[in-house]
């Protein structure tokens, strides 16, 4: 159906590749991680707080332009402070996004 010559796809050849830790954790990658080493909003944290059980980890960390890292530690820090309440059922998220160098897929 798609029918596209390498040149014709709009990758930058000058971008970072995106690596991995060895948790499925996406490292620091300034294509989505604009706000690293800025110091959190009040607009940031509340998002945080509301989103974090529902969205997931990775979701905030997109939305919110830090590492998942970053924004895990915020959350436990938070939760020491009283300020975000601990879940009482531990839910879990799937990475919802793991791009892998060369591979681009086409959904139809």
């Amino acid at each position: 159906m798609f029918d596209l010559e390498p040149d014709e796809l709009d990758v930058e050849p000058d971008e970072p590749d995106v690596t991995y830790d060895r948790w499925g954790r996406m490292n620091y990658n300034p294509m989505f991680h604009g706000k690293q080493n800025q110091p959190w909003t009040t607009t940031d944290q509340s998002y945080l707080i509301k989103n974090y059980e529902l969205d997931g980890p990775e979701a905030v960390s997109l939305a919110l332009e830090r590492t998942i890292h970053t924004v895990m530690q915020r959350a436990s820090e938070l939760r020491k402070q009283g300020l975000m309440e601990k879940p009482d059922k531990k839910t879990f998220h799937k990475r919802i996004l793991k791009i892998k160098p060369n591979c681009i897929e086409v959904l139809e």
